[in-house]
């Protein structure tokens, strides 16, 4: 039976967004029609896999990206750096928020059979799953938005003292003003009415449990032992390349000439000078005594004349990752996945928490040397990191293992497997729900 699904990622580095084109883009494949909804400034990005695509308000996600906010990522450990992340992100919420609400509502327009929706806007989207009388499905990168013993509700994968106390503490109501919003949102825009817990994601308007999809691999993060049966770990969900992308003439020249290279890459996170750290890059490699190619990405890593080293826009790692010796990243999830499928040694230089946690966690699994943070790192340090990666025989050999586990799953096709059955055994289909009232649509804008 065809499915209509709306997916919707309202914030994040295009890393963040990347596993849900990926979604949207498998349901198309399999036949169904998706729309992914997130930040205009992925509009183009979704567009290369021809996938239906809803712009919503980007500003947050354009301020995460200014340098000022960047540097500050680099040091949220600290107390008086989150809390100016704090103050920053809080002051456009007066002007971005309702927008944000207004153009949520709007990508719904056509109608679903099933919302599907990342955390970052689990307290909103299955607002609209109950405005069109269909299910919702959370997905997610993470284990930490299901209750359990094993698994924290924020950064970190080892079991604390307090896990349970923090789950409840995460999945409180909304605070004003944003509950304030949402009210408002739920009924002038909408037209429902108040209910008990509308903002919250664990269940739906009738009490019913709502389906988790989690993008992860089990051998990679092993499933919480008290996770309900509608938990759903379905394996990492890779957007592989496009079948027309070719690399550039340049790239395919630097690895024929010579011993296969390394690669460095840190994403679309930077803070600090990408001069700077093009020489730091630069120093490290030299000596390491290896060759390189730097994927320059959106960090802006700036390596001018360097020997040994090729500088790239962008690559795609799948078509990379197994042409080099071993991959220094940011430990952001996208990227170590496709280290971990390629089976190279890998070499995390985090820049933030959430990133920190990853690094660790590849490293206690055995292909990754210990991390080294961003803002600490040395030209003397990422050498040696990059001596031991390649040359550490149980890294290497480990690295496979899991390349041959990694290998035998396909996460995005059974997560389209799961969506399929949550809307057979749901038995409702789509409708179009017309145009927002125009009072209330303008009210929300104001």
């Amino acid at each position: 039976m065809e499915l209509k699904a709306l997916v919707y990622v309202t914030d994040g580095s295009r890393g963040d967004i990347q596993p849900y084109l990926a979604l949207a883009h498998a349901l198309n494949r399999a036949g169904h029609t998706a729309v992914l909804a997130g930040p205009r400034l992925y509009q183009s990005f979704a567009a290369e896999y021809e996938v239906a695509f809803a712009p919503l308000n980007d500003e947050l996600v354009q301020l995460q990206s200014s340098p000022d906010i960047r540097g500050l990522y680099l040091h949220n450990d600290d107390p008086e750096a989150r809390r100016r992340l704090r103050e920053a992100m809080t002051a456009l919420f007066p002007k971005v928020f309702p927008l944000l609400l207004r153009g949520m509502w709007e990508a719904a327009s056509d109608g679903a059979d099933v919302v599907v929706y990342s955390p970052s806007s689990r307290q909103v989207a299955p607002q609209i799953a109950e405005r069109l009388g269909v299910p919702h499905v959370l997905a997610s990168l993470y284990p930490h938005h299901v209750t359990s013993r094993e698994y924290s509700a924020g950064p970190g994968l080892r079991p604390t003292e307090t896990n349970l106390e923090d789950h409840a503490r995460v999945n409180r109501p909304l605070p004003p003003p944003l509950s304030d919003w949402v009210s408002t949102w739920r009924s002038d825009v909408l037209g429902l009415q108040p209910r008990d817990g509308s903002t919250d994601f664990r269940t739906d308007a009738d009490g019913n449990p709502t389906p988790v999809l989690h993008s992860f691999s089990p051998h990679v993060l092993k499933p919480a032992s008290d996770w309900p049966e509608w938990v759903h770990t379905t394996g990492f969900w890779t957007l592989s390349r496009r079948p027309d992308w070719q690399p550039p003439a340049e790239l395919v020249r630097f690895l024929a000439n010579g011993r296969k290279p390394i690669s460095i890459g840190f994403g679309s996170m930077f803070g600090g000078d990408p001069e700077a750290t093009g020489a730091l890059v630069a120093e490290a490699v030299r000596k390491a005594g290896e060759r390189a190619v730097v994927v320059e990405g959106w960090g802006g890593v700036k390596i001018r004349g360097a020997e040994d080293i090729l500088v790239v826009k962008d690559v795609p790692y799948d078509w990379l990752f197994p042409q080099v010796r071993a991959a220094v990243h940011a430990g952001g999830v996208g990227t170590f996945n496709a280290a971990l499928v390629a089976g190279v040694p890998q070499v995390a230089c985090p820049f933030h928490n959430e990133q920190q946690m990853w690094a660790d966690h590849v490293h206690g699994l055995g292909v990754a040397t210990a991390p080294l943070k961003f803002r600490e790192l040395t030209a003397e340090a990422l050498a040696a990191a990059v001596v031991t990666a390649t040359t550490d025989e149980r890294i290497g050999l480990t690295a496979q293992q899991f390349a041959e586990k990694l290998g035998a799953e396909n996460g995005v096709e059974e997560a389209v497997r799961v969506l399929e059955r949550v809307h057979t055994s749901s038995g409702r289909v789509s409708s179009a729900v017309g145009e927002c009232p125009r009072k209330s649509s303008e009210s929300m804008n104001d």
